[in-house]
Protein backbone atom coordinates (compact mmCIF):
# COMPACT_ATOMS: atom_id res chain seq x y z
CA UNK A 1 0.00 0.00 0.00
CA UNK A 2 1.20 3.42 -0.46
CA UNK A 3 1.70 6.35 1.19
CA UNK A 4 -1.03 8.45 -0.50
CA UNK A 5 -3.53 5.52 -0.31
CA UNK A 6 -2.58 5.39 3.57
CA UNK A 7 -3.64 9.75 3.64
CA UNK A 8 -6.24 9.34 1.64
CA UNK A 9 -7.89 7.12 4.28
CA UNK A 10 -7.25 8.78 7.07
CA UNK A 11 -9.59 11.53 8.39
CA UNK A 12 -8.10 14.52 8.86
CA UNK A 13 -7.08 15.84 12.02
CA UNK A 14 -7.60 19.42 14.13
CA UNK A 15 -7.06 22.46 12.21
CA UNK A 16 -3.58 24.09 13.73
CA UNK A 17 -3.15 27.53 14.43
CA UNK A 18 -2.34 28.48 10.52
CA UNK A 19 -5.17 26.94 9.42
CA UNK A 20 -7.34 28.42 11.74
CA UNK A 21 -6.20 31.86 10.67
CA UNK A 22 -6.62 31.25 7.14
CA UNK A 23 -10.16 29.90 7.84
CA UNK A 24 -11.47 33.29 10.10
CA UNK A 25 -10.16 35.40 7.69
CA UNK A 26 -11.81 33.41 4.83
CA UNK A 27 -14.86 33.79 6.83
CA UNK A 28 -14.42 38.04 7.51
CA UNK A 29 -13.53 38.44 3.85
CA UNK A 30 -16.54 36.99 2.47
CA UNK A 31 -18.57 38.87 5.36
CA UNK A 32 -17.09 41.67 4.25
CA UNK A 33 -17.16 41.51 0.96
CA UNK A 34 -21.34 40.58 1.35
CA UNK A 35 -21.52 44.23 3.23
CA UNK A 36 -20.29 46.34 0.48
CA UNK A 37 -21.91 44.70 -1.96
CA UNK A 38 -25.19 45.01 0.05
CA UNK A 39 -24.29 48.82 0.68
CA UNK A 40 -23.43 49.43 -3.37
CA UNK A 41 -26.41 47.84 -3.79
CA UNK A 42 -27.83 50.54 -1.93
CA UNK A 43 -26.16 53.07 -3.80
CA UNK A 44 -27.37 52.21 -6.88
CA UNK A 45 -30.83 52.01 -5.92
CA UNK A 46 -31.28 55.14 -3.83
CA UNK A 47 -33.49 56.55 -6.44
CA UNK A 48 -36.26 54.29 -6.10
CA UNK A 49 -35.55 54.06 -2.41
CA UNK A 50 -38.25 54.95 0.47
CA UNK A 51 -37.89 54.97 4.00
CA UNK A 52 -38.94 51.58 5.56
CA UNK A 53 -42.10 51.19 8.04
CA UNK A 54 -40.57 49.45 10.60
CA UNK A 55 -38.84 52.88 11.79
CA UNK A 56 -42.65 53.84 12.74
CA UNK A 57 -43.38 52.60 16.11
CA UNK A 58 -46.71 53.53 17.33
CA UNK A 59 -46.97 53.79 21.26
CA UNK A 60 -49.30 51.82 23.36
CA UNK A 61 -53.16 53.28 22.84
CA UNK A 62 -52.29 54.88 19.86
CA UNK A 63 -53.28 53.70 16.52
CA UNK A 64 -52.68 53.81 12.69
CA UNK A 65 -55.17 55.48 10.38
CA UNK A 66 -55.25 53.57 7.42
CA UNK A 67 -52.16 52.53 5.46
CA UNK A 68 -48.75 54.50 5.17
CA UNK A 69 -48.46 56.57 2.24
CA UNK A 70 -45.79 56.83 -0.06
CA UNK A 71 -44.67 60.18 -1.50
CA UNK A 72 -41.70 60.80 -4.31
CA UNK A 73 -40.08 63.83 -5.52
CA UNK A 74 -36.82 64.62 -7.55
CA UNK A 75 -35.22 65.09 -4.32
CA UNK A 76 -36.47 63.14 -1.88
CA UNK A 77 -38.71 59.73 -0.85
CA UNK A 78 -41.38 60.67 2.27
CA UNK A 79 -43.58 57.45 3.73
CA UNK A 80 -46.46 59.33 5.60
CA UNK A 81 -48.43 57.45 8.15
CA UNK A 82 -51.38 58.87 10.09
CA UNK A 83 -51.33 58.46 14.13
CA UNK A 84 -54.28 58.73 15.76
CA UNK A 85 -53.37 59.31 20.19
CA UNK A 86 -55.01 57.41 22.93
CA UNK A 87 -58.02 58.46 24.46
CA UNK A 88 -57.68 61.28 26.69
CA UNK A 89 -54.73 62.52 24.99
CA UNK A 90 -53.71 65.05 22.20
CA UNK A 91 -51.76 65.72 19.21
CA UNK A 92 -49.24 67.49 21.32
CA UNK A 93 -49.45 64.38 23.91
CA UNK A 94 -48.50 62.49 21.09
CA UNK A 95 -45.79 63.71 19.52
CA UNK A 96 -44.27 64.41 22.89
CA UNK A 97 -44.44 60.92 23.60
CA UNK A 98 -43.06 59.96 20.40
CA UNK A 99 -40.12 62.24 20.30
CA UNK A 100 -41.04 64.52 17.41
CA UNK A 101 -41.60 67.88 16.30
CA UNK A 102 -42.44 69.58 13.28
CA UNK A 103 -38.76 70.62 12.40
CA UNK A 104 -37.44 67.93 11.09
CA UNK A 105 -34.79 66.13 12.72
CA UNK A 106 -32.19 63.80 11.22
CA UNK A 107 -31.34 60.21 13.00
CA UNK A 108 -28.45 58.52 11.74
CA UNK A 109 -27.19 55.83 9.84
CA UNK A 110 -27.40 52.19 10.76
CA UNK A 111 -25.77 49.12 9.91
CA UNK A 112 -27.91 47.76 7.66
CA UNK A 113 -29.01 51.33 6.34
CA UNK A 114 -26.83 53.93 5.54
CA UNK A 115 -28.81 56.47 4.30
CA UNK A 116 -29.54 59.29 7.03
CA UNK A 117 -33.51 59.60 7.54
CA UNK A 118 -35.22 63.10 8.47
CA UNK A 119 -38.69 62.83 10.73
CA UNK A 120 -41.06 64.89 11.72
CA UNK A 121 -44.84 65.28 12.74
CA UNK A 122 -47.80 67.70 12.37
CA UNK A 123 -50.76 68.13 13.49
CA UNK A 124 -53.69 66.62 11.51
CA UNK A 125 -57.43 66.34 12.21
CA UNK A 126 -57.19 62.54 12.99
CA UNK A 127 -54.09 63.08 15.08
CA UNK A 128 -50.52 63.34 13.78
CA UNK A 129 -49.09 62.67 10.28
CA UNK A 130 -45.57 61.26 10.93
CA UNK A 131 -43.32 61.78 8.26
CA UNK A 132 -40.10 59.77 7.30
CA UNK A 133 -37.99 61.44 4.68
CA UNK A 134 -34.78 59.79 2.51
CA UNK A 135 -33.26 62.65 0.79
CA UNK A 136 -31.87 61.36 -2.65
CA UNK A 137 -29.61 64.15 -3.69
CA UNK A 138 -28.13 67.36 -3.08
CA UNK A 139 -31.47 69.61 -2.89
CA UNK A 140 -33.33 71.13 -0.28
CA UNK A 141 -33.80 69.36 2.68
CA UNK A 142 -37.05 68.56 4.41
CA UNK A 143 -39.39 71.28 5.23
CA UNK A 144 -42.71 70.63 7.19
Amino acid sequence: MSLRSERANQSPGPLNGKDGRVVAWTVTLIVLGGYVVWQLLGVATVKDAVPPAWLITVPTGASMVGESRIGREPYRATTYVTIRPANGQNHVDLMDQMGLSEQPTQIGSHLLDWRAVWVYGLPVPDGVEFRVVYLRDTGPGPAP
